[in-house]
């Protein structure tokens, strides 16, 4: 049985698409992250992470928020379910490469011209809550 060259080209593009596609939009932001006063004076209860980028992968499902200083690389990752714009914590990633199960929220906060003004994290794993609150560059 000898297959014409049109199925041929069909079965080998079908081999090489990948079985599962997921629609996933990266972005990166400079900013830096940042706390109010009361925030930092409670520091022995959570971990403030430091950053001066974040970068928004989303997927259809899934989404990470990635929070890291250029020149250390990332500090912690988010990732959860995303609706609009929250995000249902499920796991920490940690600079050393640990994931931690997690529960808790990150939001993305904006201006009445609908521009981003603060991403903020919170999330508690284990018996330590993270924190993450990044404001935008405006330049």
């Amino acid at each position: 049985m000898t297959l014409p060259i049109r199925a041929i080209a069909l079965f080998a593009l079908a081999a090489a698409a990948p079985l599962c596609a997921q629609d996933s939009r990266k972005t990166s932001i400079d900013g830096r992250c940042q706390y109010p006063e009361k925030v930092v004076k409670n520091r022995a209860e959570t971990v403030l992470i430091l950053c001066d980028t974040v970068e928004i992968d989303q997927g259809s499902a899934r989404a990470t928020l990635d929070f890291a200083q250029r020149s250390w690389g990332s500090m912690a990752r988010f990732t959860g379910s995303m609706s609009s714009d929250t995000m249902a914590i499920s796991q920490v990633t940690l600079r050393d490469g640990r994931r931690l199960s997690a529960t808790g929220t990150c939001r993305m906060h904006r201006r009445k011209d609908g521009e981003l003004a603060v991403i903020s994290c919170l999330a508690k794993a284990g018996a330590r809550t993270f924190a993450a609150n990044f404001v935008p560059s405006r330049v």
